[in-house]
């Protein structure tokens, strides 16, 4: 019997794999390639799941922004004004007042009683959205947003009725103002005594003025102190609208002096007109900042969506 030398080279463990015509190499093979294939399968599904799940989010995201919310804003700023088109919360406040100002009295009330609802539904729709984890903490903020907004607008709505009476005092500077430079003698009417006393309070040293170019000069250099036009607005300007007795003593020798130049009417209309519209600025302060974070919430949902469903 002829034994193979022993030349000390190992046995090869796969020996049975290579012999002529064995298939188990290439069933491996298959074995892998379907296995990894089926890897990618899986994942693109679940990639594609996700992406589902990140097109509904925001489907239903936008369809709130556009329905619900839509109706609030549509409310508060009139038909077909696009709220994000605003540059700033300055020009959003002169929406507002612009608005409150073509109805002054029931603007308001329109706005608690039937706008400030809509926003909390809508806050009520976005919070009930099944959203990814992502999505969360923005949509919360987006929320917050809406009730501060609504909070911020209801104050307002309590602040309003003292700007109706500011419009009401600003009507008057023309009327009354009119009525006393055009006093011709006689018994003056209620106009020309309410402007004889807010004169006298807004300018005490009116009767030492020797014509109206010296009072002109006055008000232009009072009217850059914010101090001095709150105090012909919330002060004076009431005298206006109901005047507290008989005008001074010295109106009549005062009308001789200025009543020929009546340019101090439109130097109070707008000295006026610069405390409302501060004074209104301030009192939408709130409102704009809520109105600022409702945009970065609103973003940064968007921002996620765009990510999630970019190619």
């Amino acid at each position: 019997m002829n034994i193979p030398p022993d030349d000390g080279a190992p046995l090869d463990p796969n020996l049975a794999l290579k012999k002529p015509g064995s298939k188990l190499p290439l069933i491996i093979i298959a074995l892998a390639v379907v296995g990894v294939g089926g890897f990618f399968v899986y994942s693109s599904m679940k990639k594609q799941d996700e992406r589902k799940k990140h097109a509904l989010l925001m489907e239903q995201f936008q369809a709130a922004e556009k329905d619900d919310l839509g109706k609030f804003w549509s409310c508060v700023l009139g038909p077909n004004v696009d709220p994000a088109v605003f540059p700033d919360n300055l020009a959003l406040s002169a929406r507002i007042t612009g608005q409150f100002g073509s109805d002054p009295k029931n603007y308001p009330v329109k706005v608690r009683e039937e706008c400030t609802p809509k926003a909390i539904d809508a806050k009520h729709k976005v919070e009930a959205l099944a959203a990814p984890t992502e999505y969360q903490a923005p949509l919360k903020k987006y929320g917050d947003a809406l009730k501060d907004m609504a909070t911020a607008f209801d104050a307002w709505t309590k602040i309003a009725p003292q700007q109706v009476q500011d419009m009401e005092m600003g009507k008057k500077v023309d009327s009354a103002g009119a009525a006393w430079h055009g006093y011709a003698g006689g018994k003056p009417d209620n106009d020309v005594i309410a402007w004889d006393l807010f004169l006298h309070c807004a300018v005490p040293t009116v009767d030492t003025m020797k014509d109206g170019q010296v009072l002109v000069e006055y008000l232009f250099k009072q009217c850059k102190d914010p101090a001095y036009v709150s105090k012909i607005n919330d002060q004076c300007g009431k005298m206006l609208l109901d005047p507290p007795g008989a005008p001074s003593k010295n109106m009549i020798p005062t009308i001789k002096k200025l009543g020929a130049d009546d340019r101090d009417l439109s130097a109070f209309s707008d000295c006026m007109r610069k405390g409302r519209k501060g004074k209104r600025r301030d009192d939408l302060a709130d409102v704009g900042k809520a109105w600022v974070s409702w945009l970065e919430a609103g973003r940064e949902v968007r921002k996620i969506g765009k990510e999630a469903l970019k190619e």
